[in-house]
């Protein structure tokens, strides 16, 4: 099933997260200021990601986490298997397999 961002660029879901952000930021009677000091990143950095410009993964959970919407962010990639469960059917860790040393042609 299609999404509508999955046919914006990059650069425009960018855009569209970061201004999604400034209207939560906005919700909560948040300033950029306070939003920094929350996160402890620049004042410039929360405004370059409510810009929709390009920023560090970090950055974007850090304000995440500020504004208690990191649960939205991990709902995005659920794990396929509940935490202990997954690492118990995984059993063996993989192994990179390896060609053989005479290449026949």
């Amino acid at each position: 099933m299609s999404d509508i961002a999955d046919f914006l660029t990059d650069s425009e879901n960018m855009g569209e997260l970061g201004a999604r952000l400034r209207s939560r930021r906005l919700e909560r009677n948040l300033t950029t200021q306070m939003l920094a000091e929350q996160t402890g990143l620049n004042r410039k950095t929360i405004m370059d990601l409510e810009a929709g410009r390009d920023v560090r993964l970090s950055t974007v959970i850090k304000v995440f986490r500020a504004m208690h919407l990191l649960g939205t962010l991990n709902a995005t990639l659920p794990d396929t298997l509940p935490g202990s469960q997954a690492l118990s059917v995984r059993g063996q860790p993989r192994t990179r397999a390896y060609r053989s040393a005479a290449r026949q042609s």
